[in-house]
């Protein structure tokens, strides 16, 4: 049993998350395990039973009050081993047997300036309790499983690393998405992906090298929260011609984007794992990540590590990059070799081997 409230086609994050684990659990395991699936009224995980609960649950309050008070109800009549809920938050008020928690990391407690305080709040308190009622843990790096143990004291052997899998979704175009050369950057527009500084590095570059008009920043992620601060920068900087905000984009568009760029520039402030980064090698393209959270464990050594918090450091190496293709096509086959390491197959046997150890098989 999966809760997959937080499934839907567009979605990215949790909800790519979902798909793709279950898609591949059903590939490997669909003809001995039956999987069933909570989720909004009208998706559906190809292969799974979908069960649809009565209500719209679409707002995170309504999902929280039915997760919290009336799934444990929805459960109790039927026969299951294990309930996966696969975004930190388990049932702590009526609680299910059998339960196996994802925690992807815990930005909450690292950086709770990064969110409203009230939002910031209600994550630390709901995930303190969560993990202490979760049968077992699943995280997809050591850099969380590390957070876990060190802030909220959760016993090294509730919790298992189970790396995510890469699926280079969509098809990339034949010729480039913007009519100058361009360095890329993705995510939800939020202060921990340290966008501000990315644009501001990418100012630094342009003045440095004299590249007015020569050379584009292409930013694609929806609006999150405390994002005026990254739309007002190319303005302030004078570089609002050679910066564009794409919002969402599709697979296709996101593979284009990959494809044709210099580089991914990608120095989050903290990330529990970074899937952008292996998406973006696996598509050839160069990546500069920063070395807070798990970014350089996923990427090993096939990535230009950074500080964050250096626009300096972030500059010049976007501008390394920019000047010499050759370094590029280092970094990129590099980047090709180490998406092989993670695959959605092998997350789903090992997802399997935790829910066999929560059943008590």
């Amino acid at each position: 049993m999966v809760d997959a409230l937080l499934y839907h086609p567009q979605s990215a994050g949790i909800g790519r998350y979902i798909f793709s684990l279950f898609d591949a659990y059903l590939a490997e395991f669909g003809a001995a395990d039956t999987v069933e699936a909570i989720a909004l009224r009208g998706q559906a995980i190809g292969g799974a039973a979908m069960i649809y609960p009565p209500g719209p649950l679409s707002q995170s309050r309504r999902r929280m009050f039915f997760e919290q008070w009336r799934l444990q109800g929805l459960l109790s009549g039927k026969a299951y081993d294990v309930v996966h809920f696969p975004d930190y938050q388990v049932p702590v008020l009526r609680r299910v047997r059998n339960s196996v928690s994802t925690v992807h990391d815990l930005v909450a407690y690292k950086y709770p300036d990064m969110f409203p305080p009230a939002q910031a709040l209600v994550k630390r308190r709901l995930m303190a309790l969560s993990v202490r009622a979760a049968g077992h843990i699943i995280v997809p790096s050591q850099a969380t499983a590390r957070d876990l143990h060190d802030i909220l004291k959760v016993p090294e052997a509730k919790i298992t690393v189970v790396p995510h899998g890469v699926i280079l979704r969509g098809v990339p175009s034949s010729a480039p998405p913007n009519p100058r050369p361009y360095f890329v950057a993705v995510g939800t527009l939020e202060p921990r992906k340290n966008f501000t500084r990315v644009i501001e590095a990418f100012a630094r570059l342009v003045r440095a090298q004299h590249l007015e008009g020569a050379v584009d920043l292409l930013i694609a992620g929806r609006k999150g929260w405390l994002y005026e601060p990254v739309l007002e920068a190319p303005s302030r900087l004078g570089i609002a011609s050679q910066v564009r905000f794409l919002e969402y984009v599709s697979d296709n568009e996101l593979a284009s984007l990959y494809r044709h760029s210099l580089a991914l520039v990608y120095p989050s402030l903290y990330e529990g794992f970074g899937l952008p980064v292996l998406e973006a090698m696996g598509w050839g393209a160069p990546v500069i990540c920063s070395n807070r959270g798990a970014l350089a464990e996923v990427a090993k050594n096939a990535a230009v590590i950074v500080d964050p918090l250096s626009i300096d450091e972030i500059a010049e190496n976007m501008g390394q990059l920019w000047g010499n293709p050759d370094l590029r096509a280092v970094w990129a086959a590099r980047g090709r070799e180490n998406v092989g390491n993670y695959t959605w197959s092998r997350a789903a046997k090992q997802t399997r081997a935790v829910y066999l150890r929560a059943a008590g098989q």
